[in-house]
């Protein structure tokens, strides 16, 4: 209510009439209280107070004094908050550009009247008025950050501020990277009325190094990528790779030497060399870090054997005609028991070894001749080298192969390796 009226007791105050107040700044938007007091002679007693704004009337074609009861205005826009006894405070809730302009207030004692000669005068600033600084606007983590609220209106006004919609509760702090985002500072109380955004950006160097291997399992003359990722601000321009050769065989690593640069390290073919552990280093305009070290490790990969048939064919002349052996055929010259590795073996180079045929007496010759048929069971040295297997690369072996053929019989050799 704008106009207020009451009967109160006789007035406390001695003075001669007057009325003082003075000029406010209010933000758009913002509830604010034009301070104000008056004065009046004693033994007079206030029946009736009231603010009011000079209004055009068009019926007179004149500016005159219209009380803010009057007013076109929302419902408790305007609120007296003094009293009858010298406290004549007004306050003006969600100010708005409309508002700005003069006010002037009045009282009615008993006896008499009174209007302020002067007005008290508002004026609205926009939000655009209330601007929020940080300082420095990039900063390295650790490094100090002030906010500063800049008001459009000299009157000293509190403020809260707001990192992303979260409030802040300190002004200066120092820098950590979760303390980056968009900051903003408000009316307290009056949270609505806001400035714009300013944006923090925390810089620090790499860290949270990692090596990733693709494919996870290399294979020797396959290509490999290792790619290095580091979390950073600003984001890591610089990649170096070293290595570190290792030998199973030797108890002390070689040294670290440098592999290549850029953030993905390719490999088109590796090899033997090229195993062990790497480390990537990555860096920025702040600092840099080193990953942890990476193992890369080969797998050796083997010829293709066909399964196929396991009996071999062994072909070499003997006086006086060839002979061809067939089925039946035994290795000799391995500890081990035929396995798969056996049957998935391709053999090449087959041969006989050099032979001479024994002495014999003239009894044991005979006794030779008395044993032989038709058909008589040899063995001879053949020798082959084993082209892929799973388990041995180059072998020599000695076999047993079945022929029918006219000379003496001769004496295997011993199954040798090589």
């Amino acid at each position: 209510v704008m106009y207020l009226s009451s009967f109160l007791p006789q007035g406390v105050w001695g003075g001669a009439w007057g009325v003082t107040f003075g000029d406010l700044c209010a933000l758009k938007g913002t509830s604010v209280v034009m301070n104000c007091s008056y004065d009046y002679p004693s033994g007079y007693s206030v029946t009736n107070v009231g603010w009011s704004r000079p209004h055009y009337a068009a019926a007179s074609g004149k500016w005159r004094l219209f009380f803010l009861s009057r007013l076109p205005t929302p419902p408790v826009h305007f609120e007296y908050v003094g009293d009858y006894n010298g406290n004549c405070n007004l306050k003006i809730h969600d100010v708005q550009r409309t508002d700005e302009g003069n006010y002037y207030f009045s009282f009615v004692t008993t006896l008499d009247r009174y209007t302020s000669t002067t007005p008290a005068r508002l004026s609205v600033k926009g939000n655009d008025k209330l601007t929020a600084i940080v300082r420095p606007s990039t900063v390295a983590e650790g490094d100090d950050v002030s906010l500063t609220c800049v008001l459009g209106c000299p009157a000293r006004t509190a403020v809260v501020w707001f990192r992303d919609g979260q409030r802040v509760l300190k002004p200066v702090f120092q820098a950590r990277r979760e303390d980056a985002g968009r900051y903003y500072c408000a009316v307290l109380g009056q949270e609505t009325v806001r400035s714009a955004s300013v944006v923090l950006n925390v810089q620090y160097g790499p860290t949270y190094i990692s090596v990733s291997l693709e494919p996870q399992h290399a294979v020797e003359g396959s290509r490999v990528n290792l790619t290095c990722s580091a979390v950073a601000n600003p984001a890591a321009d610089n990649y170096t790779w070293w290595h570190k050769r290792t030998d199973s065989a030797s108890s002390s690593p070689g040294p670290m030497l440098w592999a290549g640069s850029g953030r993905v390290l390719t490999l088109p073919a590796v090899e033997a060399s090229h195993a062990g552990l790497y480390v990537c280093r990555a860096r920025n305009s702040v600092g840099e870090m080193s990953s942890a070290e990476m193992l890369l490790t080969m797998k050796h990969e083997y010829p293709k054997c066909t399964r196929g048939d396991k009996n071999l064919i062994c072909l070499f002349s003997l006086p006086p005609q060839p002979a061809v052996f067939g089925s039946g055929l035994g290795v000799r010259g391995s500890s081990s028991p035929a396995t798969g590795d056996q049957l998935d073996a391709v053999y090449a180079n087959v041969g006989t070894s050099q032979w001479s045929p024994p002495l014999a007496t003239a009894a044991q010759d005979a006794a030779s001749r008395s044993q032989r048929s038709a058909r008589h069971e040899h063995e001879v040295d053949v020798v082959y080298t084993r082209e892929c297997s799973k388990a041995r690369d180059f072998l020599v072996r000695s076999l047993l192969c079945s022929l029918s053929s006219s000379p003496p019989r001769m004496k295997p050799r011993s199954p040798t390796q090589r």
